[in-house]
């Protein structure tokens, strides 16, 4: 763009404008003009052929329009003549039968009959005979009954005197035209009167009764036959056309549709095809007979009209070519001289300009110069810069002092607008330093206040200004910065608060120097709370590691270095601090590193706060808590004694049933040798056979008893075993004593090597099985089922899974989530102790640090087991 918005223009661009923008509107002017020329000429041209146009239209037009209305007239002499002679032929006749009755004077009614009868049939009409003083009609009563029809009820004698009458009363030779408006018919009668003895007659011709409508069709088919008129006809009741394709033959319309046109002709049959109303559309190009449903129109034909204007509208459209490139011609011409005109100007303003840009850039460079210089030290100093002038009391604002303030350009304005931002409480103080530099007393205001800001609150600024006066010594206009210092007073007021809050407190407030002996430069009063001073620390120079505990010193200072080695914000300890009276006490300290400008950790500000207490309490906590612990074991060593002097009472139990048989083995062998070792028929070879049998028993009896020593031997490591030999094992102690209770055990497993606490796993079998055993037992009193316990063992993924079922009954689901609580028991007190499932839950999930779930099935319940394999 030539012209860019807010852009300060140099000499350069000036004179570059100066150069282009002669030029371009040469070049606009020449081409409006081109632009005018040509809408110009073409709306002259348009104007000029629709003018030749609409004249050869119009007189189009009114050739159709008169080719119509002597169509019509045509029509109208043709109807007219078509009547003229039936009235000839009536008249004729009439005079005929007139001339017959006077020279036979109605004296033979029979022969008179037939001749009118004759007539009839030969001349195509009906006749009449009627007297005048009686209305007796002698002959051809039908015709006027048909008359009758037409005006009167026919029925009722009186219409038929009236009409009689009317005839009469025309006189003799009256010509009558009776028309039948709703069948469009006509039937034309003559009559005239003949006296025979003094009785006057009327006799009267009737000719046939004819359709209008018929008539008018004839006239106008005959018409267009005859070639004289280029004329085409439409019945719009039977929606045929005549001579539409200048064909002398009948169509349907529907029929011409198929191959409709763009012409006048299909526009007008269009209309009438779907509309029966007369159009004013087409009056001039047709007429349409209203009576009887009828059109008739010319061949209208724009193409004539085109083709008999084309070559004149050619050379109008030439003539207009030819003076467009003539005017063209000419603005070219004249904007090539004022071109060279204008590049001859330029040159010369050119010259003047450079003289003058070389000298102004001069001066430029060294504005910029300082421009920058004084940008770069507002920018530095981060201060709002603002401008009053005294005499019109405006006051400009830079941006930065509106961002500060959150104000917009135009809200800020005058002197007292500025004025009355400023807080209550620092308006006097303002008010009285702009008093003095009113009074000259002094040209420079340096102030700390509070402004308003745009969102109701204040903000703490240092204003910095100087004034300035005229050649008058008057008070112009003022220089002024204002500096936020908003956070740094808000921050002082904050610590002021904090020091305030706790000078007296519990919490002691400190600040240490960053060296050697960490010297304190501020401690709160509150220090008073370990029996010292203030003045103790800060006067007397008395040290912050003075307070610790000689054995927590070392503790401290690993976490100071710590801290700033790490470069960390902050950190936190917890130290033995020696009070005044010698006594120890705890403290919590939390502190803050403060560095200096050049990054290095300075001071240190923190807080120490007495927790004494707090740790006392963890104390007596602690040593309560191992007091429970203490209590805990003991409980659960007494609940595993008396799980494992159950599982024994079980177990002496199995060792007494698996003993009895081959005890009684035994017993039968010893009195079998004692009946027969002095029977010679006894061999040796067969009392050794029944001391291997005995000896056979009693290592059977011995493996047994090894076998339940093994099984209440506790493992005391883990180690890598058979889970299914494992339960076999088990099973083979406990199986005579499950199947002498009509109990079946089913043991479905896959190999499975885990690495765990096996008689662990044992006992927990055991328990499980024990409890399946009691609910199987007791449900065996109340009803008879064949009870069984299964056993599943398989693997899935990295996981061992034992599932042991029963149909002994479900568990009621509000106190399925307590059984593997010690000592609750669903049994009697003599019947179980509670403990049995509770320790299982221990083995399996804190020694063996698996997990055991327990939900009800169809009719029994389910222990799931889950192990790392």
């Amino acid at each position: 763009m030539i012209f860019k918005k807010n852009k300060k223009y140099s000499l350069n661009d000036i004179e570059r404008l100066y150069s282009q923008i002669p030029l371009i509107f040469i070049i606009l002017i020449a081409l409006l003009s081109f632009l005018i020329t040509f809408f110009i000429l073409e709306s002259k041209q348009t104007r000029q052929i629709d003018l030749l146009k609409q004249k050869y239209f119009l007189n189009y037009e009114f050739t159709q329009k008169e080719e119509i209305s002597k169509f019509k007239s045509y029509i109208d002499k043709r109807l007219k003549s078509r009547f003229s002679k039936e009235e000839i032929h009536l008249k004729n006749i009439t005079y005929k039968v007139v001339g017959y009755i006077q020279s036979n004077r109605l004296k033979e009614f029979d022969n008179l009959n037939n001749y009118l009868r004759n007539i009839e049939n030969s001349e195509n009409v009906n006749l009449t005979i009627f007297k005048k003083n009686n209305l007796d009609i002698l002959y051809g009563n039908q015709s006027i009954k048909y008359l009758q029809s037409l005006i009167y009820n026919y029925k009722d004698k009186k219409y038929k005197d009236f009409i009689l009458m009317y005839i009469y009363s025309q006189g003799s030779e009256n010509l009558q035209y009776w028309k039948d408006d709703i069948a469009n018919t006509v039937r034309l009668s003559f009559f005239d009167k003949v006296i025979i003895d003094d009785e006057e007659y009327y006799i009267g011709s009737f000719s046939t009764i004819n359709s209008i409508k018929v008539i008018t069709q004839n006239a106008i088919i005959d018409a267009i036959n005859t070639d004289d008129f280029d004329i085409w006809f439409y019945d719009i009741i039977l929606q045929k056309t005549y001579n539409f394709n200048k064909q002398k033959k009948y169509i349907d319309s529907s029929e011409l549709f198929k191959n409709e046109k763009n012409t006048k002709s299909y526009e007008i049959l269009k209309h009438y095809f779907n509309d029966f109303e007369y159009s004013d559309n087409f009056k001039n190009y047709s007429y349409f007979y209203t009576k009887y449903n009828f059109l008739v129109s010319t061949f209208y034909n724009n193409e004539i009209v085109e083709n008999q204007i084309k070559d004149t509208i050619s050379k109008i459209k030439k003539e207009y070519r030819n003076l467009f490139l003539k005017i063209f011609s000419y603005i070219l011409v004249g904007s090539t001289l004022l071109i060279l005109l204008t590049y001859l100007f330029i040159n010369f303003i050119k010259k003047i300009i450079t003289e003058y840009n070389d000298e102004l850039e001069n001066k430029t460079v060294s504005l910029i110069h300082w421009k920058k210089r004084f940008e770069l030290a507002i920018i530095a100093s981060n201060d709002g810069l603002w401008d009053i002038d005294f005499k019109t009391q405006k006051i400009y604002f830079s941006d930065k002092w509106l961002d500060m303030f959150g104000y917009e350009k135009d809200e800020v304005l005058t002197f007292s607008d500025w004025f009355n931002l400023i807080h209550n409480e620092d308006r006097p103080n303002v008010e009285k330093l702009f008093d003095k530099i009113f009074a000259k007393a002094d040209d420079t205001f340096i102030c700390e206040y509070r402004l308003k800001t745009k969102n109701e609150g204040f903000k703490w600024v240092l204003a910095r200004g100087k004034s300035f006066v005229d050649e008058n010594n008057e008070l112009d206009r003022m220089l002024m910065m204002s500096m936020d210092i908003d956070k740094n007073k808000r921050m002082k007021k904050e610590l002021l608060d904090i020091e305030l809050l706790v000078e007296d407190g519990k919490i002691v407030i400190f600040k240490l120097i960053n060296n050697e002996n960490l010297s304190v430069q501020y401690i709160s009063n509150s220090i008073q709370t370990f029996g010292f001073s203030k003045n103790m620390f800060e006067k007397e120079n008395m040290r912050f590691m003075d307070l610790i505990h000689k054995e927590d010193i070392a503790n401290v200072q690993v976490a100071i270095n710590a801290a700033v080695k790490k470069d960390l914000p902050n950190f936190t300890f917890t130290c033995r601090i020696i009070n005044a009276a010698n006594e120890i006490r705890w403290i919590s300290s939390r502190v803050i590193l403060i560095k200096n400008h050049t990054g290095q950790v300075s001071h240190f500000y923190g807080y120490l706060n007495d927790i004494t207490k707090i740790k006392l309490s963890e104390e007596e906590l602690k040593l309560k808590v191992e007091e429970e612990l203490s209590k805990n074991r003991e409980k659960d060593r007494i609940l595993i004694q008396q799980n494992k002097l159950a599982a024994m009472g079980e177990m002496l139990g199995n060792i007494a049933h698996q003993w009895r048989q081959p005890l009684n083995n035994v017993s039968l062998i010893l009195q079998f040798l004692r009946d027969n070792y002095k029977n010679k028929e006894v061999s040796e070879e067969k009392l050794d056979k029944f001391m291997n049998k005995a000896n056979k028993h009693i290592e059977y009896m011995s493996e047994t008893i090894d076998d339940f020593r093994n099984f209440y031997k506790p493992s005391k490591t883990q180690n890598k075993f058979f889970v299914n030999e494992s339960i076999d094992t088990l099973l083979y102690m406990v199986r005579n004593q499950y199947e002498s209770e009509n109990i079946k055990i089913n043991f479905e497993y896959e190999n499975i090597e885990i690495t765990n606490y096996e008689n662990e796993l044992k006992q927990a079998l055991l328990n499980i099985l024990n409890n399946a055993k009691d609910a199987l037992l007791s449900k065996k009193h109340i009803e008879d089922f064949d009870a069984f316990i299964n056993i599943f063992l398989y693997k899935n993924k990295e996981k061992m899974i034992l599932e042991i079922s029963n149909n002994g009954g479900n568990i009621d689901e509000e106190i399925l989530y307590k059984i593997f609580e010690p000592y609750f028991t669903t049994k009697f007190e003599t019947q179980g102790t509670g403990i049995g499932l509770y320790m299982t839950k221990s083995i399996i999930e804190t020694n063996m640090k698996g997990k055991i779930e327990v939900q009800n099935i169809s009719d029994g319940v389910k222990f799931t087991i889950t192990l790392n394999i």
